[in-house]
């Protein structure tokens, strides 16, 4: 049991650009209350945004990548059902879905949800599976379509993806 005073070594990860207030009095109600999780947890859900998203999914399917300031979203529908690349299935819930509500697709800041190692790959296989085309030339449009891929699939996880880049050795 911690008292005041007692000094934890111990590392968390609070997600979020910036961590919602919510989380931060969660992280700070856990040290106050002695029930610190394993070190090294991530203090949000461990579902997707995707999953506490409460727009309507149907039939994911799309044939052209909008940029945000290209369209309207609906409201009430979800947004990659509409064209515009939203970061949900591969980001970690937990953030009260702040972006989604004023019409704002997610751009990942909670970083990858539990088990996925890679949150841009993750991404990357999310639309590649609602995409439809079927020829080279229409996922070559839709490449073309996508303005900075590395930038939109690994805005807060490229210095942990999968992608290495090897380092010239000076002689």
């Amino acid at each position: 049991m911690l008292t005041l005073g007692q000094a934890v070594d111990a590392e968390y990860f609070v997600p979020g650009c910036p961590p919602p207030t919510d989380i931060i009095l969660k992280l700070v109600d856990l040290f106050t209350t002695s029930k610190l999780p394993p070190a090294g947890a991530v203090i949000a859900s461990d579902k997707t945004l995707c999953d506490e998203c409460d727009r309507i999914k149907e039939e994911k399917k799309i044939n052209r990548i909008l940029r945000p300031h290209e369209i309207i979203p609906d409201p009430e529908k979800c947004l990659l059902e509409q064209g515009i690349i939203c970061c949900g299935p591969a980001t970690r819930g937990g953030c009260g879905v702040r972006c989604i509500k004023v019409n704002m697709p997610c751009r990942g800041c909670f970083g990858p949800p539990a088990g996925v190692i890679d949150q841009g790959a993750k991404l990357v296989s999310a639309v590649a599976s609602i995409y439809q085309g079927d020829s080279e030339e229409e996922i070559s449009r839709l490449a073309e379509e996508i303005a900075d891929p590395a930038g939109t699939f690994y805005r807060f996880g490229l210095a942990d993806s999968m992608l290495r880049r090897k380092r010239l050795q000076k002689p």
